[in-house]
């Protein structure tokens, strides 16, 4: 009630009341609550975010909403809600951090009901109080009586009204009590007395109200009954809508996760409709990815390396459209580690160009919270193997905000980092973590091989509705140069490359081990092997039809890449290539990859690189 209309809420899961009073209905929140699909759930509509279950994980979403809506010149605060034991986790950190840096128009509110299911306060934390923590980043904190409701009011508005009036974030900590137990496993009679229970519920707030109305004639007994059968009738209208609701169909299962469906996922669905017997969906073709063809611009050219055609490629998005912003650590002054981005803080200004904590899931949170405000930000992973903490704002939220929220969200975010090794770097600087990607939910993963590659696919990516992981082979940065267009272009997403044409086996690669099979390759045709080169690119959705059209014309198939071996994408490609061309082959597949084994320390790294005369083995061995 502290907000407006136009304020934001990012929920955790318990605020059915703040929806309520933002004007959701029951059936809405029930739907959710049943596990129902909800297209109804309209984000925009009720400015109120889906239900976060990952806890304090919507912290950076409500901290990056606030900042891009303060640089578009929108007067919004954003409100995040968080529990006290949300209050351990490192998002809680993030945001809170995030906020008292940026100084944005958020305000956080903890329910600290005294118990994390069964584990006290007092085993959360040392601080004398929740509230104490607040000082530490660097915004007042405020501790409220939370079962007094003009108290959690009052302490509510000031706080909008700082933020609203550029003060910066407030943190509230509203001390209040959980009668019952925590979900329907918990058991509170376990870990605490009827008697605190009894003692919390003399200072019950709905009590307390009341008495405070009657007090001034503003409440009397027909009123609390005439209110209680206005509520008992919109609960039974509400469970009639949800339980009137017609089970969906199984194509439910595919949409909502892309802006268009890829062709992988609607062979999937119909592959599964075949096997229960049910007939296929046929999707309208606005639906579905559409896979183009390479074509290039017939203009001038740069001789650039792969570093220059992606600042080109960054260069542009960020003149074309303001809502696009570039963030992450030394990005800014620095012009990142590898000066990607050099020369870009002082053309488009701090604001767009932000140098941030050095915190990856504070970046990765930040960017969903920007896209949700309308930016397009652009998060850089200072280098691959740090790309870890952000694991769970990346798999959580930005591969599933499309669906969780029905499309009712986009997440048109790119995150780029220098990826795998070759460059001599110390540990978890050398790793390629491209398959953990792969693998998730929503999610677009790209790993380019040359600068003209790199330019159009990230050119794509920027203009794109889809999350993208856009991972830059560190190792060809500057290793080799070609003619690129310098007039903006780009190339499809999910269509491989044929680097090399052959007819006595195929061999399909991507990213750094490119130039390396091209070696080999040139090897073996010293001895008479004539072999075609597939450049994937784009790692998923992947090209299926041109690896298979190859491979049915070559009958042999060797995979090279620069990860761990089990659960690559080597093996993915193997195991559809066995699938659907077994009969076609007429040799055993032949994987070349890395061990499965941590990356070594770099004085040694060179024992561990898959290497030209290594592929070439390989090579020999789908001949023999």
């Amino acid at each position: 009630f502290a907000l407006t209309d136009r304020d934001w809420v990012y929920p955790s899961y318990r605020e059915h009341g703040v929806q309520i009073a933002r004007g959701m209905p029951l059936e809405v929140i029930m739907s959710f609550w049943r596990g129902l699909p909800n297209e109804n759930w309209d984000v925009r509509k009720f400015r109120m975010n889906i239900n976060t279950v990952p806890l304090a994980t919507q912290l950076p979403h409500a901290v990056g909403h606030g900042y891009a809506a303060r640089l578009a010149g929108e007067d919004i605060v954003t409100m995040a809600y968080v529990g006290d034991g949300a209050t351990s986790e490192g998002d809680f950190h993030s945001g809170m951090n995030f906020a008292g840096v940026w100084k944005t128009p958020t305000v956080f509110i903890c329910s600290n009901n005294l118990w994390a299911i069964s584990v006290p306060l007092s085993k959360q934390t040392a601080a004398p109080t929740l509230a104490d923590k607040a000082i530490g980043y660097g915004m007042p904190g405020v501790r409220v009586d939370g079962m007094d409701v003009l108290a959690v009011y009052s302490a509510a508005f000031q706080a909008v009204e700082n933020a609203r009036s550029g003060q910066g974030p407030t943190f509230i900590e509203a001390l209040t009590y959980r009668y019952g137990p925590h979900a329907t496993a918990d058991d509170p009679r376990l870990y605490r007395t009827a008697e605190a229970e009894d003692e919390w519920r003399r200072r019950d707030p709905l009590d307390r109200y009341t008495k405070f109305l009657r007090s001034r004639d503003l409440w009397s007994p027909d009123l609390d009954t005439e209110i209680e059968d206005d509520i008992g009738r919109r609960i039974a209208t509400a469970i009639e809508e949800v339980e009137a609701r017609d089970q969906p169909s199984r194509d439910v299962i595919v949409r909502h996760v892309y802006h268009r469906i890829p062709p992988a996922l609607i062979s999937q669905l119909h592959q599964s409709q075949a096997d229960h017997g049910e007939e296929p969906t046929v999707f309208d073709p606005n639906e579905v990815w559409e896979i183009g063809h390479d074509e290039l611009p017939s203009g001038a050219t740069s001789n650039w390396t792969m570093a220059q055609a992606i600042t080109a490629a960054l260069t542009h998005a960020m003149e074309e459209r303001e809502e696009t912003v570039i963030l992450g650590e030394d990005v800014g002054t620095a012009g990142g580690v590898f000066r990607i981005t050099k020369g870009l803080i002082e053309r488009f200004g701090d604001e767009r160009v932000i140098d941030t904590p050095l915190d990856e899931a504070g970046i990765i949170g930040a960017s969903v919270g920007m896209a949700i405000a309308g930016g397009r930000p652009v998060a850089e992973i200072q280098f691959d193997g740090f790309v870890y903490p952000a694991f769970d704002q990346i798999i959580s939220h930005l591969g599933r905000m499309r669906a969780r929220t029905r499309s009712n969200l986009e997440m048109p975010i790119v995150v780029r980092w220098p990826n795998g090794a070759g460059t001599g770097a110390a540990e978890f600087h050398s790793d390629s973590p491209e398959a953990y990607f792969a693998h998730a939910s929503g999610l677009v993963v790209i790993v380019p091989s040359t600068p003209t590659d790199a330019k159009g696919l990230l050119a794509a990516a920027l203009e794109g509705h889809d999350p993208v992981l856009f991972l830059e082979p560190k190792v060809l940065y500057r290793s080799s140069r070609e003619q690129v267009p310098t007039d903006h272009y780009t190339l499809p997403i999910g269509r491989a490359r044929i680097r090399r044409q052959g007819s006595d086996l195929t061999l399909v690669t991507y990213g750094g081990m490119v130039p390396v099979s091209l070696e080999a390759t040139d090897l073996a045709a010293g001895e008479g092997i004539d072999a075609e080169i597939i450049d994937l690119r784009t790692l998923w959705p992947w090209d299926e039809e041109t690896v298979l059209e190859s491979v049915a014309k070559t009958g042999r198939l060797v995979l090279v890449q620069e990860p761990p071996r089990s659960a690559g994408m080597a093996a993915e490609v193997a195991a559809t290539v066995a699938e659907k061309l077994i009969y076609s082959l007429q040799a055993p597949i032949v994987r070349i990859t890395g061990f499965d084994a941590p990356w070594p320390q770099f004085s040694v790294e060179s024992l561990a690189l898959v290497s030209p005369t290594q592929v070439l083995a390989g090579i020999r061995r789908v001949m023999e």
